[in-house]
């Protein structure tokens, strides 16, 4: 068991108590994909155009959601990597998309797979059944519905 931290006054306050474990898990994901060369940015950026094929920079901001000029940057990231490409939008030329390569579907999964222990890890002292209601809890704490994965 950890020790409580120097604002353990604010204990009681069930927002930093949930920012706290969240911060944790965070760390955790950080470490376990800082080997591949990525943050969470970038495993958030290669995870929607995974799952949603090329997109301008324009709407892969609006996903994720943070800054077009972070964006910019994590795009350079990602292409530095050779993890996704810039390509001329079919429909403007003056436009890009950007859209995973290859490499970048390959450490998609190698991510997804260090991912997965790292929440292991950050949730071991759960039950299972804890860990499902508690991630169900924190899905309607956010307005979200259906389970990631048809869980």
């Amino acid at each position: 068991m950890a020790a409580l931290p120097a604002a353990a006054s604010l204990l009681p306050q069930t927002w930093y108590v949930l920012n706290r474990a969240a911060q944790r898990a965070r760390e955790l994901v950080e470490e376990a994909i800082a080997p591949l060369g990525l943050r969470r940015r970038h495993y958030a950026a290669l995870g929607i155009l995974a799952m949603e094929g090329a997109l301008s920079q324009q709407a892969l901001s609006s996903r994720i959601p943070i800054d077009r000029a972070t964006v910019v940057q994590i795009v350079d990231d990602l292409e530095r990597l050779g993890l996704a490409e810039r390509q001329p939008e079919p429909a403007d030329r003056r436009a890009y998309q950007i859209a995973l390569t290859a490499e970048g579907r390959a450490v998609l999964a190698k991510a997804d797979r260090l991912i997965a222990g790292a929440e292991a890890e950050a949730f071991k002292p759960l039950t299972a059944a804890e860990r499902k209601a508690i991630d169900r809890l924190c899905r309607r704490l956010c307005g979200w519905e259906a389970r990631r994965g048809g869980k």
